[in-house]
């Protein structure tokens, strides 16, 4: 003896329908707002900083494989260091000139 009832029959499933087309009509009265990225500014600020650590860091290592490698113990790690915060001086000015220029761009 089974008991062969159809989707009507279930509660839960008609509960369930239910619970779907409520959700779709809802959906359909507001559509999905998109969130707003954050600014431009923002933006920049995160990425200048993080190649200026990432250049620093770089430097050090370098530094540090050199000593490792030559055995002149302070020599890499200053020199290497210092190369690294130039680079990163490089980084940051060339990352303003562009923001200049896309400024430039959007103000003509």
């Amino acid at each position: 003896m089974t008991n062969q009832s159809g989707p009507d029959d279930d509660p839960d499933q008609r509960r369930l329908d239910d619970l779907g087309r409520r959700i779709e009509a809802v959906r359909e009265q507001h559509p999905e707002a998109k969130p707003t990225p954050p600014s431009g500014r923002l933006n920049a600020v995160y990425r200048i900083s993080t190649e200026f650590v990432a250049a620093v860091f770089v430097g050090l290592a370098l530094g540090w494989g050199f000593d490792a490698l030559t055995g002149w113990k302070p020599v890499g790690i200053i020199l290497f260091s210092v190369l690294g915060i130039a680079a990163a001086f490089y980084s940051v000015v060339r990352a303003m000139r562009q923001m200049n220029a896309e400024q430039d761009k959007q103000g003509k």
